[in-house]
C-alpha cells in the first residue's frame, strides 16, 4: 500500500523523538548499560559496518528529501528514512554490548562521546527534514528558502563527518587514542618545561611573577627594598644556591619522566589489555599535572616546602610504578629499556 503523507510525517516525528530519547539515553552510563544488547560475534567489527552503513542511509535521505524530489517520492523517502532509524537503532544495540575490560574504558568513552554527537546530528537532521516536508505536505508552491536548504546539506554534512571520525576511531583502536592523548601530554610538559629550564639557571633573575599574574601597579606596590645587611645577603645567597641545585636535579628528572611518558607512544604490544591501557592513561595524565604543579609552585614561591616534597614523592612514586607496569607489558629487549630507565632515574 503507498504511504501517505501523514505516513511519513509520523516517521518524521518518530525519528526526531527517537534520536531525542538516545542522546539522553547515551548520556547516562547507567542507562547504557540496560539498553538490550545486540548478539553479534564481533561488535566492534559490526560497529563499523553499522556507522558506514549509516553515512549511507544519510546521503540517500539526503537527495531523496530534496523538495522536488520528496513531491513525487513519498514511498522511497518514507523507506529510506526508516533503513536511516533502524541503523541507528543497531549502532546503539551495537554499542551496549561493547565489553569495556577488553577495548579500554578510554576508547569505550571516546566511542560513546561520539556516537552522541552522530545522534545529535542526526536530531538536527531531524528538524530540518520536518521543515522541508511541512512546506510540501502545505503545498505550498515556492522555491524553497536557501536557508532552509543549506540546513538539510549541512545536518548531512555533519552526519558525513561524525561518522568519518568514528570509522578512523574504530579502524585505528584503543592503542592509538591512547598514543594521541600522550602527545597531548607531551606538548604540556614541554609547555613549561623551557622556560623552568631557563629559571634554574639563575632563579633571581626572573621577577616574582614568572608567570604574569599580578598587574604592573600591584608589583609595583609590593616591590621591598633590597636587604643591606650582610649576613641577610649571604643566607638568601646560599638559599639560590640550593634552589638551583635542587632544580637543576629535578630538569634532569623531569626529562626522565618525559622520556617515560613518550614510550609509550610506538612501544605498547597490540596485546595490551583495556585494564592497562586505563592504567596508562590515568597515570600519565597524574605525572603531567603534578608535574604542572611542581614548576609552577617553585618557580612562583622559590621554597623547597612541604608541598613540593609531597609533588616530589608522588613524582617518584607514579613514574616507577609506570616503568613497571611497562616492564611488565613487554617480553622483549624493550622490557630492559624501562630497568636502565628506572636505575637511571633512581641514581639522580
Amino acid at each position: 500500500m503507498p504511504k501517505t503523507r501523514e505516513d511519513l510525517t509520523s516517521l518524521i516525528d518518530s525519528f526526531e523523538e527517537a534520536t531525542q530519547y538516545w542522546i539522553s539515553t547515551i548520556s547516562d552510563p547507567a542507562s547504557i548499560s540496560k539498553i538490550q544488547a545486540a548478539q553479534v560475534p564481533d561488535p566492534i567489527n559490526e560497529l563499523l559496518k553499522s556507522i558506514k552503513l549509516l553515512k549511507a542511509h544519510t546521503t540517500k535521505t539526503g537527495i531523496i528529501f530534496k523538495p522536488e524530489n520528496l513531491k513525487k517520492e513519498l514511498d522511497t523517502a518514507f523507506n529510506t528514512l526508516s533503513k536511516l532509524s533502524e541503523t541507528l537503532i543497531l549502532t546503539i544495540s551495537i554499542i551496549s554490548q561493547l565489553d569495556v575490560s577488553s577495548i579500554s574504558k578510554l576508547f569505550h568513552n571516546e566511542i560513546i562521546n561520539q556516537v552522541k554527537q552522530l545522534l545529535e546530528s542526526n536530531h538536527m537532521f531531524s528538524k530540518e527534514l520536518k521543515l522541508i516536508f511541512e512546506d510540501i505536505d502545505n503545498d505550498v508552491e515556492k522555491e524553497l528558502k536557501k536557508d532552509e536548504m543549506d540546513g538539510r546539506l549541512l545536518a548531512v554534512a555533519k552526519i558525513w563527518s561524525n561518522c568519518d571520525s568514528l570509522v578512523k576511531l574504530i579502524e585505528n583502536g584503543s592503542l592509538s587514542l591512547l598514543t594521541d592523548k600522550i602527545k597531548q601530554s607531551i606538548l604540556l610538559l614541554e609547555d613549561g618545561f623551557e622556560d623552568f629550564e631557563e629559571w634554574a639557571e639563575n632563579p633571581e633573575e626572573i621577577d616574582d611573577d614568572p608567570f604574569g599574574f599580578s598587574d604592573d601597579e600591584d608589583e609595583e606596590n609590593s616591590e621591598e627594598p633590597p636587604a643591606d645587611n650582610e649576613d641577610e645577603e649571604e643566607s638568601v645567597e646560599v638559599d639560590r644556591e640550593e634552589l638551583i641545585t635542587y632544580a637543576k636535579k629535578w630538569l634532569k628528572k623531569i626529562e626522565l619522566i618525559k622520556l617515560l611518558i613518550a614510550s609509550f607512544k610506538k612501544s605498547l604490544p597490540k596485546t595490551t589489555p583495556g585494564e592497562s591501557i586505563d592504567t596508562i592513561y590515568a597515570m600519565q595524565t597524574r605525572l603531567v599535572s603534578l608535574v604542572d604543579k611542581f614548576i609552577v609552585d617553585l618557580m612562583l614561591d622559590r621554597t623547597i616546602d612541604k608541598e613540593i616534597e609531597s609533588y616530589t614523592t608522588s613524582l617518584n612514586k607514579e613514574s616507577i610504578k609506570l616503568a613497571h607496569i611497562a616492564r611488565d607489558l613487554h617480553k622483549d629487549k624493550k622490557a630492559s629499556w624501562y630497568q636502565t630507565w628506572e636505575t637511571k632515574y633512581n641514581s639522580i
